[in-house]
């Protein structure tokens, strides 16, 4: 049976450990309760037994995308928030508006993000601010 995180719960996922263990120790240093995976596959795996509140993933991974991902982390967890960091996030306009196209809006911004625009952007995801313009 899935067992709910409390609503500081977030789960990070990038296949760039370096980068997925800072933005984690940043959410940890800010009082958030962090876990990170370095795949699709394995951040789907934990969602079979974790519903975090919100989800941080790079867009750009081998085998599934973060697009992809956040899909499939709204049927496993409905209600969880999303923001897709990318190295490029020009090109991904089409990838998110396709999402936001079959009901799955989800913010994107562009790496590097710095910690305090993390930091400001979780606290307003997890209110329940959606972002969006």
């Amino acid at each position: 049976m899935k067992t709910r995180c409390e609503k500081d719960c977030i789960l990070v996922v990038d296949d760039e450990r370096a980068l997925a263990d800072t933005l984690s120790a940043i959410l940890k240093r800010a009082g958030y309760k962090s876990f990170t995976a370095y795949s699709a596959r394995e951040a789907l795996s934990l969602l079979q037994s974790m519903c975090p509140l919100l989800m941080i993933s790079d867009v750009m991974m081998p085998e599934m995308n973060g697009v992809e991902l956040a899909q499939e982390a709204c049927k496993l967890c409905p209600g969880i928030r999303i923001l897709l960091i990318s190295g490029h996030a020009a090109g991904m306009t089409e990838l998110t508006e396709a999402a936001r196209l079959v009901g799955s809006p989800f913010e994107l911004f562009s790496k590097p993000i710095t910690p305090e625009e993390l930091l400001e952007t979780v606290a307003a995801r997890l209110r329940g601010d959606s972002g969006e313009a």
